[in-house]
């Protein structure tokens, strides 16, 4: 699932939250694996992702070099407004101030520090809280531009320009113009710099090119997770039908292939029950029909052997072949159409004979063999391993 990628629309003139929410400020929004910007006013309405990377323009984002003393982190973002005071153009309460965490190739003693307007930062955090994604981070839209002395990113609003330069990763100044204005330099440029807009596939590309750098930044105020779970987002995340359709989809896979291979396991166990049914009769016609010694008539009883063990979840112990032989000696005194039904199974050779061939002798005869039990008036058993002798 691609990554989604939020641009925040730009901090209005007016000073009021209400006439934020009465105003028209749109999102624009893409997936990582695009190029294009799309427009939403209800943030709530975009597809599911894995992860969420909100930017706001650097123009509502000051990000201030600092330097800090040896003290702890959180001993430094306690002293925060103090070290900020002086640099501020709005009282301490009306900023949010943010120590962002260490960047490559910075000395130990600097930081860089973000400035945001409070109610702003609110403001944005509400509508992002909607967003059906757990994993959600707000950085600065200049992380993600390359770092140039020859060239100043610009972007039309309306009838405003916005402007960015940025010639490290510490010296960045943003600033606007009306769109009639000549482009108002802030420092001294040895050549004419040039003019490149900030466009969609620019900020894409930079958050794979330039991920190291804001990888641990997130702006988001604590606020944003209160507003979460007010809004019950992680309940609409995990209830979202987008979310599921994926896995519901490998999930009918996955059951049409083990409703497949049951299928095929079911039609095998019924294909080799009509094999041993077979192969038993087979054998069973040939053994007891006329004794011989051949071969091929004691590898088919072998292999019958087996098979009907393996379908009674026995070991192969070669037992059906000598059953049969004491079977034979059991029946020498019935007439050979007397045999009705020959079952093998783990407890025995069941047999059953025909009522009207088996006289009441030959029934005491062979009820007096120690190995036969008596199931019924024609039905017997004939125990495992019971007179298991070839002749």
């Amino acid at each position: 699932m691609a990554s989604l990628i939020i641009r925040c629309p730009v901090h209005p003139v007016a000073n009021n939250v209400e006439d934020w929410s009465a105003q028209e400020l749109y999102f624009s929004w893409t997936l990582s694996n695009e190029t294009d910007f799309k427009k939403v006013l209800d943030l709530d309405a975009l597809p599911v992702a894995d992860s969420v990377l909100a930017i706001i323009p650097g123009i509502d984002v000051r990000l201030k070099e600092l330097k800090v003393p040896a003290v702890s982190s959180k001993k430094i973002i306690q002293i925060l407004p103090m070290l900020m005071e002086d640099e501020l153009l709005a009282s301490v309460s009306d900023t949010s101030i943010q120590l962002l965490p260490p960047m490559l190739n910075q000395a130990p003693d600097r930081r860089l520090v973000s400035v945001i307007n409070r109610d702003w930062l609110l403001w944005l955090s509400q509508k992002l809280s909607v967003i059906n994604c757990e994993q959600l981070q707000l950085i600065s839209e200049s992380l993600l531009l390359p770092e140039t002395t020859s060239v100043i990113f610009y972007q039309q609003e309306d009838t405003t320009n916005f402007y960015t330069s940025k010639k490290s990763s510490t010296d960045i100044v943003c600033w606007s113009q009306p769109v009639d204005e000549p482009v108002l330099f802030t420092e001294q440029y040895s050549d004419q710099p040039e003019m490149l807009e900030l466009s969609a596939e620019l900020l894409v590309s930079g958050v794979t090119i330039y991920k190291e750098s804001y990888k641990a930044v997130n702006l988001l105020p604590d606020e944003y997770y209160d507003f979460r779970k007010d809004r019950q987002s992680e309940l609409q995340h995990w209830l979202s039908r987008d979310l599921w359709k994926a896995p519901l989809r490998w999930a009918r896979y996955a059951t049409l292939t083990l409703c497949t291979s049951y299928l095929c396991y079911i039609l095998t166990l019924l294909w080799q029950d009509r094999q041993w049914e077979a192969r038993l009769q087979n054998a069973t016609s040939q053994f007891l029909t006329a004794r011989t010694d051949s071969q091929t008539s004691f590898a088919s009883l072998v292999n019958v052997s087996c098979l009907a063990a393996h379908r009674n979840l026995e070991t192969c112990s070669g037992d059906f072949e000598p059953q049969l032989v004491a079977l034979q000696n059991v029946l020498r005194n019935a007439p050979p159409e007397g045999l009705k039904v020959l079952e093998y199974s783990k407890k025995g050779l069941i047999f059953e004979l025909q009522e009207a061939t088996l006289s009441t002798s030959q029934r005491l005869a062979i009820m007096q063999d120690h190995s036969v039990q008596s199931l019924g008036p024609t039905r017997f058993l004939l125990s495992p391993y019971a007179s298991l002798a070839y002749d």
